[in-house]
């Protein structure tokens, strides 16, 4: 490398929640700054990012791409580590792109690797897994937060934004939902009226907007959202959350049970079709190759089913795509998946790797989210002692306590689900070890919904056109699947030089 080679570092924290020591933006620029002093490369450009990884399309990634796209004489971008630079699959597949097509060198710091176009197999093996990986344990994050949210609405509580007619405040220091003596009548009086079955729901929102409904921009207020009010339970004392019911709602209710069940008799129509969608594992997921809709299903003698195009605006004329034909590819594309105990090895090794820096950032979070807990419940306590000495007013304590509590159980859901999200890391090899010895044997078993799922976990993207479907396997499996045909893993030596650890 010369003097003159041109680099550009990309930095990022997911949330503000990992400006942690060492995981800090400040950390990895001063690493990234301090590798690319001593590699002799010129950074002429930095791309800094603190929001959420998960989101696809985030915004300095993506400026990051066009710059590189109008800037072809930048031919290296420096990174902390694989997790730092994407945490999707769809950022891996642009970077992937980038290097192959666009000769980029990709710098991992702290892994000691420089990926390149030249690199073998078993280097971009090796990287996929780890940005497989990473997404498997936010993926788990994510899982783990939803329980505790799903543990509150056992507990009785709505554990969201109360919906219209209701509050969210605070009593006793406890979260609770309450009735709002300003909307509250707005709401009664729709599922009243409704129930005479002398208003549909447009003249219903005209009756509403004419009488003053409060809270409620009338430009913003549609039949949509009326509809909404009328279809929910909550108004009656329960309450759905992750797919299941709860009737042991501790907010009050707001109307009886026979009220809306008289609405509900009014709203149901008797010619509506019900949904089939359990019985289409590809909609939504196959896009057509000449206008970008996706194909959506139906069936044709109460048995056939068939696929076709939804690009109404564009007229397409794609022609009919049978079920059959669609499984007979997938089984075909699967069965050419098959893993050597060789690779197994590779996949533990690549595991083991990722998880060493996983549970020292792991560690770290935690520690900070425990501290962050303690800071908030100190300022609660001592705020309450203030208030009962009179240092600070009623009205102060009521404005700032509710925030603090909610950011104190917020941060409380957070570590139990912290907790909870490195306990499986290493199992998660199990799940692709064993769709890699048995793809096709799992697909052919699964119901149409298991089918759905093991296809997402896969692939990356299905087209279709002119009769041909077109399937991608994601990175990490498609690498796979290659092997299979040529039986060739690490054949040659790594091209790259491995940079020294700054």
């Amino acid at each position: 490398m010369s003097k003159l080679d041109k680099a550009i570092i990309y930095t990022r924290v997911s949330s503000k929640d990992q400006e942690v020591e060492g995981y800090s933006i400040p950390a990895q620029i001063k690493i990234l700054q301090e590798y690319a002093a001593s590699n002799n490369l010129k950074i002429v450009k930095s791309f800094i990012e603190v929001e959420t990884a998960k989101k696809i399309g985030r915004t300095q990634f993506n400026d990051m791409l066009v710059f590189l796209k109008n800037e072809p004489l930048v031919k290296h971008i420096l990174v902390e580590k694989t997790d730092r630079l994407h945490r999707n699959i769809t950022d891996y597949a642009a970077i992937d792109q980038l290097i192959e097509n666009s000769d980029i060198n990709v710098h991992l710091v702290k892994e000691h690797t420089i990926l390149s176009k030249d690199s073998n197999s078993h280097a971009k093996f090796m990287h996929g897994m780890h940005a497989l990986m990473a997404k498997h344990y936010s993926d788990n994050l994510s899982e783990e937060v939803k329980k505790g949210m799903k543990q509150k609405a056992a507990q009785g509580t709505y554990p969201s934004r109360a919906p219209y007619g209701y509050l969210n405040t605070v009593i006793d220091g406890k979260k609770v939902i309450v009735i709002n003596p300003d909307t509250a009548p707005s709401v009664k009086k729709m599922f009243e009226l409704y129930a005479t079955g002398s208003y549909s729901l447009l003249k219903l929102r005209e009756k509403m907007i004419e009488d003053g409904i409060p809270e409620k921009n009338r430009d913003n207020f549609y039949t949509s959202h009326i509809e909404s009010i009328l279809k929910s339970e909550f108004y009656i004392g329960s309450f759905s959350w992750g797919n299941r019911r709860f009737e042991n709602a501790s907010h009050e209710p707001l109307i009886s049970k026979d009220l809306f069940l008289q609405v509900q008799e009014s709203l149901r129509n008797p010619h509506k079709i019900k949904s089939r969608k359990g019985l289409f594992p590809y909609t939504n997921f196959i896009k057509c190759g000449v206008c970008g809709y996706v194909l959506t299903a139906e069936i044709k003698k109460e048995k056939y089913i068939y696929y076709h195009c939804t690009g109404y605006k564009s007229n397409c004329k794609q022609g009919y795509l049978k079920a059959e034909v669609i499984d007979q590819k997938f089984e075909e594309i699967l069965g050419s998946i098959h893993i050597s105990e060789e690779i197994q090895g590779m996949i533990i090794q690549s595991l083991k790797s990722s998880l060493k820096d996983k549970v020292e950032y792991h560690n770290k979070v935690v520690q900070q989210t425990e501290n962050q807990i303690k800071f908030l419940q100190n300022r609660i306590d001592n705020a309450y002692m203030d208030k009962i000495d009179g240092k600070i007013t009623e009205e102060f304590w009521k404005l700032h306590s509710p925030k603090w509590l909610e950011e104190k159980e917020r941060l409380t859901i957070k570590l139990l689900a912290l907790q909870k999200a490195d306990k499986n890391y290493l199992e998660n090899a199990n799940i692709i070890l064993e769709l890699s010895k048995k793809a096709i044997t799992l697909f052919k078993k699964q119901n149409a919904n298991e089918k759905r799922r093991l296809i997402d976990i896969l692939t990356s993207n299905c087209s279709y056109q002119d009769g041909k479907l077109d399937v991608k396997l994601k990175p990490v499996f498609e690498v796979i699947a290659e092997s299979g045909k040529t039986g060739v893993w690490c054949a040659q030596e790594e091209s790259n030089p491995q940079p020294s650890d700054p």
